[in-house]
């Protein structure tokens, strides 16, 4: 059954259809009724992807903040020029993505209010000195967050089921692996065993405010997950194991060739499983 001819594909077709429908028993009906689940299902997926590319509108836009704040910290502490420029198109690339998915959340049926610059706050503990916070930032946004994203948005690209879906995911994704590599080119030019001393002593923090626990909690089986993750957001199962992957074998060894500590941050997941 083609979805056009419960839509509207001629007046000749409904009426067979309906006729179909009226005379033609229990298959009909039956057929009837699988149709309109499977709308219904589909409907209220695209509504969860319309709410999720709305958040990630709003994240996107945070981000492009804080790349432009890395960049005026890299001009302030003396960074290389070529770190520079990486920051400030990061901050360029993430405003770009904020129109994305604005446009991917109208697409799927939810529009996105506009606002003024969002509020961002240093990811940073309080009281470290100016190089070694800005260090922690940097690791946080980039050689965590922004690696963990490329992963994810890798797998999302592969299951996507939607192409403009699979466009813009595609699309971001070349960008968020350049903004992972900032954090580790500036990892090149500033480590120092006291400032990865630092960072190992608050890799679990670290991971705990950039990740939390909701990722990693029990819940029931959520039955739009599988129609959503081809518009989005991967199962929580699939995320779940594709964070912990990536941290044991991307994260934690590209810290540990600076000189970082990285069993805080591995008993973090294993607490975690």
């Amino acid at each position: 059954m083609r979805l056009p001819l419960l839509l509207g594909e001629g007046l000749c077709k409904r009426r067979t259809l309906l006729c179909g429908i009226l005379c033609g028993g229990e298959p009909w009906r039956r057929l009837l009724r699988s149709t309109v689940s499977t709308l219904s299902l589909s409907e209220r997926a695209r509504l969860r992807a319309a709410k999720i590319w709305s958040e990630r509108q709003a994240a996107e836009l945070e981000a492009a903040e804080r790349f432009s704040w890395l960049a005026r910290e890299f001009e302030a502490v003396g960074a290389s020029a070529s770190v520079r420029q990486l920051a400030s198109r990061a901050a360029d690339d993430e405003r770009r993505h904020a129109e994305l998915c604005a446009n991917l959340s109208r697409y799927f049926g939810e529009g996105v209010a506009r606002s003024g610059p969002p509020f961002v706050r240093r990811i940073a503990p309080a009281g470290m000195e100016r190089k070694d916070a800005l260090i922690y930032d940097v690791v946080a946004l980039a050689c965590v967050t922004e690696t963990l994203s490329t992963a994810l948005l890798g797998a999302l690209v592969d299951r996507a089921s939607d192409s403009l879906a699979r466009r813009t995911m595609h699309s971001i994704l070349r960008d968020e692996v350049s903004h992972s590599r900032l954090g580790w080119a500036y990892l090149a030019e500033v480590a120092s065993p006291r400032a990865m001393q630092a960072i190992s002593a608050r890799l679990p923090a670290m991971l705990q405010s950039t990740l939390g626990d909701e990722l990693f909690r029990r819940s029931s089986v959520d039955p739009l997950e599988c129609a959503v993750a081809g518009l989005g957001q991967l199962e929580r199962i699939e995320r779940r194991r594709i964070v912990r992957e990536t941290l044991e074998q991307v994260v934690f060894p590209g810290l540990e060739r600076f000189g970082a500590d990285v069993r805080g941050g591995r008993q973090w997941i294993e607490d975690r499983q």
